[in-house]
């Protein structure tokens, strides 16, 4: 089933918790929609201009990392500790920024400009155009596959090495380059994300 009218929109957030602490809103954990890539720096709906005919496709997530998260730009990891989620909602829970080579999560919401309180629900990039955080020092060239790296909520290029390290570094792809890095600072790149779920 395709999801056509997102509870919120990117570049928002929305409460999971109560007035009593109790989490809220679960129903929407690891639900996946499809958005225009559009220019959401002009307010609503009304007068936002298509970037490029592709569509971003992002899964609701709940951020379990025990405070607030700055999730703009930044290379995301699931939470997969056991029983933290399990089943149906595994793919519905961000734990962090990614802090380690080749982990499987996605692309933070690139339209957000605060931080996701504890336990809030906010959008996790895993398909189409997104600026990410890539990793200082990388040397990112156009069309290179790209993957986490130990430094937090940032990217890299994909090593090489014996199929086994290939095998595992594919299922964990967070996408390829559209462009080439401009300098060898850390900044963010445009990719296009292509998570594997």
């Amino acid at each position: 089933m395709i999801h056509v009218d997102p509870p919120f929109d990117l570049g928002e957030t929305l409460s999971g918790t109560d007035d009593d602490s109790n989490l809220t809103n679960t129903h929407w954990e690891g639900a996946i929609y499809s958005f225009p890539d559009v220019d959401r720096s002009v307010g609503p709906r009304a007068g936002r201009t298509r970037r490029s005919g592709a569509a971003i496709r992002a899964v609701c997530v709940r951020n379990t990392s025990g405070g607030a998260l700055t999730v703009a730009k930044k290379a995301l990891k699931f939470d997969l500790v056991p029983g933290a989620t399990t089943g149906r909602k595994l793919l519905g829970s961000v734990s962090g920024q990614c802090s380690a080579v080749n982990q499987f999560g996605g692309v933070g919401d690139n339209e957000l400009t605060t931080t996701v309180a504890d336990d809030d629900l906010f959008w996790l990039i895993v398909g189409g155009p997104a600026e990410v955080l890539f990793k200082d020092g990388a040397n990112i060239t156009m069309g290179d596959l790209l993957m986490t790296s130990a430094t937090a909520g940032s990217v890299e290029e994909a090593a090489a090495g014996s199929a086994t390290i290939g095998m595992v570094a594919a299922v964990n792809i967070l996408g390829r380059a559209l462009v080439a890095d401009s300098s060898t600072s850390s900044a963010t790149l445009l990719i296009q994300v292509a998570v594997n779920i």
